[in-house]
């Protein structure tokens, strides 16, 4: 588990990364395997367009979301707030590296609000999800 953020904590700080394969069993556990699905059929996902399998969107958030709770722990599990987009797919077989910088520190209620740019890469280095993640340091 990564060092937790200290109140000293610097504007422009880059947190540890966080590396997560996603292979199709991942994806299969966290979708449940339907007949029909983009998530789960093989062949299914290969006639609407796509080359594989794809994750869920939310699987990277839930990335994020690990690399935030490694970062603050409870100040993020009880006062953490994440904005994300998701601009490129995921599929079966990726290796997804998530990112973050610390961008800004704000007070909140006698505690600080860390502010953190958020965004996952692919093994190729393209963006597919973006966002923001705040949480609390006390």
């Amino acid at each position: 588990m990564a060092t937790r953020v200290e109140t000293g904590a610097t504007i422009g700080q880059a947190l540890p990364t966080l590396v997560k394969d996603v292979s199709q069993r991942r994806i299969d556990v966290y979708s449940g395997v339907r007949p029909r699905s983009i998530h789960s059929d093989e062949a299914w996902a290969r006639q609407k367009g796509f080359r594989a399998c794809l994750a869920q969107g939310m699987m990277s958030t839930a990335y994020v979301s690990q690399m935030m709770v490694e970062l603050l722990g409870p100040g993020f599990a009880s006062g953490g707030t994440m904005s994300m987009a998701f601009i490129k797919p995921v599929y079966a077989g990726d290796r997804l590296t998530v990112h973050g910088v610390i961008k800004d520190r704000q007070s909140d209620n006698g505690a600080t609000r860390v502010v953190v740019e958020v965004w996952v890469e692919n093994q190729h280095g393209e963006k597919t999800a973006v966002g923001q993640a705040t949480g609390l340091v006390s």
